[in-house]
């Protein structure tokens, strides 16, 4: 039986203090992710997709509602737990890759297991072993600024995953490359995905890459909209999105 490894319950984020106005960013949303799912979150601009993100990511807290990862509840979760919840359980992609241009791409890749206080004995076939999966073996002594945007994004992906995360979260990875490093970096995520069991959660406003999912969840408002599953080609699936993305324009113009 599939495990679940996000399961969201009626979650809740309110900006603002009582007496003030407050900004209702997420009111009420649920949803799960099971093991090896590649889950993306789209929306327009403002809907929720980042404040999601950021509650899911325990970046932020949820005002209300649970958030369970890996079987941890982290929404009562002391701080000093989370940080550690956080380096052990969680590997993020960012769209500006967040790379320290001081440090080699073995050293970058490297980074959550030097924190987490493993050997450098250890360390050396896991980089090794990732960065097999990720097409990057050659640049490793290299440094960031030496690189193409799409080996950065890679080496940032390796490095999400270096840790064996329960989860891949990518906010916009997609969003600093031209269209052929987003094809190769978002064929790159399916191969581990679909190869590796890789649970991911994208959020992307780019239909391409939201293709690449097996499921897409469409936030409006704080609220889940709809939610539409993949059946069929990598195409048509962009086609379907396409068209609930149409929806939200209109109801936009109306």
């Amino acid at each position: 039986m599939t495990q679940t490894v996000v399961n969201v319950q009626n979650v809740k984020k309110v900006f603002g203090k009582r007496n003030e106005n407050q900004f209702h960013a997420l009111n009420g949303v649920s949803f799960q992710i099971k093991e090896g799912e590649f889950v993306g979150v789209m929306g327009p601009s403002g809907a929720g997709k980042t404040t999601l993100l950021n509650v899911v990511s325990t970046l932020d807290q949820a005002t209300g509602g649970l958030i369970e990862i890996a079987g941890s509840n982290i929404t009562n979760m002391k701080q000093s737990h989370l940080s550690d919840f956080r380096s052990k359980k969680l590997g993020f992609i960012f769209q500006d890759f967040n790379l320290l241009e001081n440090l080699t791409i073995y050293e970058n890749i490297a980074l959550p297991l030097s924190l987490q206080g493993v050997s450098s004995r250890q360390i050396k076939p896991s980089v090794q072993e990732v960065a097999k999966k990720l097409g990057i073996e050659g640049i490793l002594e290299k440094y960031p600024a030496t690189v193409s945007g799409g080996q950065k994004q890679r080496a940032a992906a390796a490095r999400a995953l270096v840790h064996e995360p329960a989860i891949i979260l990518a906010d916009e990875p997609t969003g600093a490359l031209d269209s052929k490093n987003a094809k190769s970096l978002m064929e790159a995520m399916t191969h581990l995905n679909h190869n590796h069991n890789v649970s991911i959660m994208l959020v992307t406003h780019d239909p391409f890459s939201a293709s690449y999912c097996d499921r897409i969840l469409f936030i409006q408002d704080g609220e889940l909209y709809k939610e539409i599953q993949r059946d069929g080609t990598r195409s048509e699936f962009h086609q379907s999105i396409l068209h609930v993305l149409a929806e939200f324009a209109s109801a936009e113009e109306e």
